[in-house]
């Protein structure tokens, strides 16, 4: 069977949203996972976090004799997801917590959240984080997304910019390593045709 050339895409512009998806704490999927699609997302940029391999010098007779370099090596990603609607489930995904409710009849209405405890936090809650972008031709058409996913995740709801005439967005401080229940790397990229019903 021959190996087909790659798509023709990858014109990558904007963000449609992000998938948190909560795990148990060995990283393995739940049997009936709590999913919550944050459709208002605004951004999601990431760095790698990288531990720099060792380098060291033999010097002699005035000069460098040998040189060694380890390689760099990337552990995790730093990612910072802002979210333009303050969403009480999504926090309570990330960070845990509780979330408030008030009787409305015989429902209930969830109207906030509350931050854990100290104790709470230890462990801290575990997730995965799907980040969906939109792809388009050379002619600006749209075919499809990328999806990033981040296996496994820990993370917090960093603050608010409470100010005058501006807008506040809900922003979270994100770190993925591997998922010590997968073998895989940090995180994958891939093309996909159709967005997941949490964002439709």
């Amino acid at each position: 069977m021959a190996q087909l050339p790659q798509n023709k895409r990858g014109y990558l512009r904007g963000i449609v949203g992000a998938v948190i998806t909560g795990l148990n704490q060995d990283g393995t999927m739940p049997v009936t996972p709590t999913k919550v699609g944050m459709k208002t997302a605004q951004e999601a940029p990431y760095e790698r976090e990288v531990v720099e391999g060792e380098k060291g010098a033999l010097h002699g007779g005035g000069k460098v004799l040998a040189y060694v370099a380890d390689d760099d090596v990337t552990v995790g990603v730093n990612l910072t997801l802002k979210d333009a609607r303050f969403d009480a489930h999504a926090v309570k995904l990330i960070e845990g917590g509780t979330l408030i409710e008030v009787a409305e009849g015989a429902d209930t209405r969830v109207v906030g959240w509350e931050a854990p405890t100290v104790a709470d936090q230890q462990p801290r809650p575990v997730f995965q984080v799907e980040v969906y972008q939109r792809s388009h031709d050379g002619r600006g058409a749209g075919e499809g997304y990328m999806r990033y996913t981040f296996y496994f995740c820990r993370g917090y709801l960093s603050g608010f910019n409470i100010a005058d005439a501006e807008w506040s967005s809900a922003e979270f401080k994100i770190v993925a390593v591997e998922n010590p229940n997968l073998t895989a790397g940090v995180y994958k990229k891939e093309f996909v045709s159709t967005l997941p019903t949490e964002l439709q």
